[in-house]
């Protein structure tokens, strides 16, 4: 052993030849006392994250049409640089999921939404896609259309995911 070695070994043992280490049981308390405190963090966010997006549904929501089918139609028009959200009559399309999809689904669509819109969504405040359970107890994900917005780019890039059943656009255009 080089004397190098030997120094740092006998330093090492100077270092630690005072430290005490906690009996076991007072190491497995802390954690729980941590995991506790975590717990209870993670279920005030999620209650907060829970009451915020039921306080913005009802505007989400809209009100009540019968779908439309998505289908090119007199409805369609390309998005503009100056699109606006609409105020009075809002139009949605809606991304309705199969019964079952998981969260990797649902966030590879809405991942593929933002990217078939571009910056509209930031254009309309950031406020434009939400997710909820429609009455058969479907999720169902929701985007506000800015005024002009074509739905075809986002249907056309969500439409055949894994876990989408259907996409409608609901509202007056």
């Amino acid at each position: 052993m080089s004397a190098r070695i030997g120094d740092a070994l006998r330093a090492l043992e100077h270092d630690v030849a005072g430290l005490r280490l906690s009996p076991s049981a007072e190491v497995r308390a802390r954690g729980r006392a941590r995991s506790r405190r975590r717990a209870t963090v993670l279920a005030g966010v999620a209650t907060v994250a829970v009451a915020g997006g039921a306080a913005t549904l009802p505007a989400l929501l809209g009100p009540a049409a019968s779908p439309v089918p998505v289908g090119g139609g007199a409805g369609a028009a390309s998005a503009t640089p100056s699109a606006r959200c609409h105020a009075d009559r809002p139009v949605r399309l809606d991304v309705v999921f199969r019964p079952g999809t998981g969260d990797p689904q649902l966030g590879e669509v809405s991942y593929r939404i933002s990217q078939a819109r571009g910056d509209v969504g930031l254009r309309c405040g950031g406020l434009t896609v939400a997710s909820r359970p429609d009455p058969t107890g479907r999720v169902v994900t929701s985007v506000l259309l800015a005024d002009g917005e074509d739905p075809t780019p986002i249907r056309d890039a969500v439409a055949g995911l894994p876990g989408v059943e259907r996409v409608v656009v609901t509202g007056d255009r």
